[in-house]
């Protein structure tokens, strides 16, 4: 007597075998956007957004500002000009309501 699935069971393990194929192409696609991410900071990292030349770190008081000397670029990290704006509150505060 030969065993013979059932179209049931034969279903049943299609699905599974759907959904762990799926699964496995869902955290390959999450790995190489990962990847996609990292390459893109590294390649950008410390670059000027306007023209492409490698920024410098600056002292500005206790905030570091990156600047770039070819285009005369000045740059912010997140947090900069509320800190900038916590020891000049005139015209910082200003600038600052224009952008919120």
């Amino acid at each position: 007597m030969s065993f013979k699935p059932s179209d049931n069971e034969e279903e049943y393990f299609a699905r599974i075998e759907n959904e762990r194929r799926r699964k496995m192409a869902e955290e390959r696609q999450a790995e190489i956007q990962e990847e996609e991410r990292e390459r893109r900071r590294t390649l950008h990292f410390m670059k000027c957004p306007k023209c492409g030349m490698d920024l410098e770190e600056i002292a500005f008081g206790d905030v570091k500002v990156d600047k770039c000397f070819n285009c005369e670029g000045l740059w912010l990290d997140k947090g900069e000009l509320e800190s900038l704006q916590a020891k000049e509150p005139g015209f910082v505060g200003r600038f600052l309501r224009v952008f919120r």
